[in-house]
């Protein structure tokens, strides 16, 4: 499996807890929800970069 998938598919599972997290805390300032916004945010980073470097 190449990295950028691993990358697409780790993005997509944070996302999905993240918006979990966001139902259920309902509270956007929620320690847990920054800390899973701020590792998406990182992947998400190196998405792009490998996305960026390819072309």
């Amino acid at each position: 499996m190449d990295n950028i998938h691993e990358i697409n598919l780790k993005i997509q599972r944070l996302r999905k807890k993240l918006h979990k997290l966001i139902d259920e805390k309902n509270d956007n300032l929620n320690p847990e929800i920054i800390k899973i916004s701020q590792m998406l945010d990182i992947l998400l980073n190196e998405y792009y970069k490998i996305q960026k470097e390819k072309k």
